[in-house]
């Protein structure tokens, strides 16, 4: 093209379509390198901590993790992760395009072949990590052999129902809540949810659960709670149920409204205790 050539709009706004498409290629791939290199990191990593041959017994699970955790300055859980991924890819780092956190949910996966399978998914059907998610907590999946449900037991009447007030989220499994008794009397108590278990604040997860829950409440319109027993700290043990509808009453919330002890497994959030 001559220097004193100038371009048409259509050829110029093609230009531009050009250039932003390699532009956001080369972001891809600058993307899937990178992740590529974090995962085969944490390979090494737990591949590491494993040529030790490190046991419960000797202490993995506690002193000498927790030693490693502060000597290096992570999370103790991310080590352990990395030490699952190397038990359940003991072959290598695995040819995948999945990222780390949706790896991490496949570490949840105990049997190799419905492992294998969930990855083979999520990788032709391109999932995100709260597909892959639902697809390895649903209740019924069609894994060679079936799946073991990790659904709860929706709770079903009893006498210990109350709509409630959130006043504070602790962390992802337990909160400060304003019940309403009843006859005008309220009463604030710590509520732990029952049936699952989030990691703690400073572990890999804990902050992730924490904020899923925080927005899930701050949204919420009505809440209601249905308390089971008290644990061992003093605080309710229960299920919490909410509507965005305000027009909703607390019973309808309590039947058919969002759970969300169960919406923090089946987000890969949470373990089933």
């Amino acid at each position: 093209m001559d220097k004193g050539t100038v371009l048409s709009t259509n050829t110029f706004n093609k230009l531009v379509t050009d250039i932003q498409a390699l532009i956001n290629q080369g972001r891809e791939r600058a993307k899937s390198a990178a992740n590529l290199e974090l995962i085969r990191t944490y390979w090494a990593v737990g591949s590491r901590i494993e040529s030790e041959g490190l046991t419960e017994n000797a202490g993995y699970g506690d002193a000498i993790m927790d030693k490693l955790a502060d000597a290096l300055s992570v999370d103790r859980s991310t080590l352990v992760r990395c030490i699952q991924f190397v038990r359940a890819y003991p072959k290598g780092v695995p040819e995948t395009d999945l990222n780390w956190s949706q790896i991490r949910l496949l570490l949840t996966v105990a049997d190799a072949k419905e492992r294998a399978y969930y990855q083979e998914r999520a990788e032709k059907e391109h999932w995100t990590r709260d597909q892959l998610a639902k697809a390895i907590n649903a209740e019924v999946v069609s894994t060679p052999g079936g799946k073991p449900s990790k659904k709860l037991k929706r709770p079903e009447g009893g006498p210990f129902i109350y709509r409630a007030e959130v006043l504070k989220v602790s962390d992802g499994d337990s909160m400060l809540v304003r019940l309403d008794l009843g006859f005008q009397v309220l009463k604030d108590q710590r509520i732990r949810l029952a049936g699952v278990d989030t990691p703690p604040l400073k572990e890999d997860g804990g902050e992730e659960a924490l904020e899923y829950v925080q927005t899930q409440m701050a949204k919420a319109k009505v809440v209601t709670i249905r308390t089971i027993k008290v644990d061992i700290y003093g605080r309710y043990v229960g299920h919490v149920f909410y509507s965005f509808n305000e027009n909703d009453d607390w019973e309808k919330v309590f039947a058919k409204g969002f759970w969300l002890n169960q919406e923090l497994l089946d987000r890969g959030l949470a373990r089933a205790l």
